[in-house]
């Protein structure tokens, strides 16, 4: 229980200044709405007043050291130095969050490696501010030891044959599954940096620094996977960005293999959903996935671009386990029947996604996975029989293997 003392310090002889949990400095009204309405979530206390370091250094020479303090240096010139010359004023239980104008990997780690907890790049959002301030309070040894070896996690690549098929909602659920029900720490990745949808499905805020890193693959470590991943669930990080659409990307063809060296350090899966119009990246990831799933509907077009991305990845990948889902069964878009379309594809579809308007409508207006919002439609239950596939569980196949025999004694 916190003391007078602990919460008051004097300032002269007659007056007590109060200890803030939290203080804040910062240059614009947005900034300041979004440090108001968070911090109110996590300290009794909070002092927001408007300037950047050298306020905020004014702040410490009349005022008791805060547990948290945030500082606005997006009109430093140095923002590093900036932030240097605070934490020299710090005790070690105190943390420091800098907020600026520049999106650089490198000042990012610059700054972790000075002892700076986290550094936001304007516009601050609330999550990505209430994310910061929940890892700052959460204890140590909450913190979990990585997966030692990268080699042993699942690649799970999600590769639609068309747009518009529902590839990105098959990988997300997917993802989802591992992490919850088979709670395998599982990474997923959106590689789609211009127009992917995995964000925005899950409601939340994009990510930075894919792009840098899939251009740049040297710059991938740990430090980077912490800031360019965001946290939806304890087992389930997602990686998306939005990237501008008039710049070309030019992808490094060693960044797939850094990136899942990377992920698979700390996560038991990895799911990604694969663009089709990435040729820098596809050879890579294909390489590289311990399973495909190609989702297709049941239509002539369907048909075609499946056939043709089943021949590319058995030419770039010969030896990696496919399966094939087709999406929005039943539906009145669907042209051919299964039986003509396997026939032609010259394989089974392994899955068949019913379409169900009402499950998928509730999902992407909640922003959660199909299997969570509604665990027992008949998309659900395909996509949980899908998971436990890809996920190699033996448990139902003995089962029914027992039963079998079971019949069988009776039967004699």
């Amino acid at each position: 229980m916190s003391t007078a003392e602990d919460l008051f310090a004097s300032e002269g002889n007659s007056e007590l200044t109060p200890l803030a949990e939290c203080a804040a400095f910062v240059n614009d009204g947005q900034t300041h709405d979004v440090i108001d309405s968070v911090t109110r979530q996590f300290y009794a206390e909070t002092v927001i007043r408007d300037g950047g370091s050298q306020e905020a250094m004014q702040y410490l020479t009349e005022s008791p050291v805060p547990r948290v303090m945030i500082v606005d240096i997006g009109d430093s010139p140095s923002p590093l130095t900036a932030m240097l010359s605070l934490t020299a004023a710090f005790t070690e239980d105190t943390r420091l969050i800098g907020i600026g104008s520049m999106n650089d990997i490198n000042l990012y780690r610059e700054m972790i490696g000075a002892g700076i907890s986290d550094y936001l790049v304007k516009p601050i959002t609330e999550k990505a501010l209430f994310s910061t301030l929940q890892q700052l309070e959460e204890p140590e040894d909450e913190v979990e030891a990585p997966v030692a070896d990268p080699d042993a996690t699942q690649k799970i690549v999600v590769i639609g044959s068309r747009g518009g098929c529902g590839a990105s909602t098959v990988a997300l659920n997917i993802a989802w599954s591992m992490a919850e029900e088979k709670q395998h720490k599982t990474a997923l990745v959106d590689l789609d940096l211009e127009y992917g949808t995995i964000a925005l499905s899950l409601d939340l805020e994009p990510t930075r620094g894919l792009r840098e890193a899939l251009e740049n693959p040297s710059r991938i470590d740990s430090l980077f996977i912490s800031s360019a991943t965001a946290k939806l669930t304890e087992n389930l990080s997602v990686m998306a960005t939005e990237e501008n659409v008039s710049h070309d990307i030019l992808f490094d063809p060693a960044a797939t293999g850094a990136l899942f060296d990377a992920l698979g350090r700390e996560h038991e899966c990895i799911v990604v959903d694969m663009p089709r119009a990435a040729p820098g990246l596809r050879q890579g990831v294909f390489e590289a996935a311990t399973q495909i799933v190609v989702v297709t509907e049941l239509t002539l077009s369907g048909l075609r671009d499946s056939i043709r991305t089943l021949a590319n990845i058995e030419e770039l990948s010969p030896n990696t386990p496919i399966k094939v889902v087709a999406n929005r069964t039943g539906s009145s878009t669907q042209g051919m029947q299964i039986g003509d379309f396997q026939k032609a594809l010259g394989r089974k579809v392994d899955f068949q996604l019913a379409e169900d308007h009402k499950a998928f409508n509730l999902a992407a207006n909640t922003g959660k996975p199909l299997v969570q919002v509604d665990a027992r439609c008949k998309a659900s239950k395909t996509l949980k029989r899908a998971v436990t596939v890809l996920d190699g569980s033996k448990e139902k196949a003995a089962g029914e293997a027992k039963k079998s025999w079971r019949d069988w004694l009776k039967r004699k």
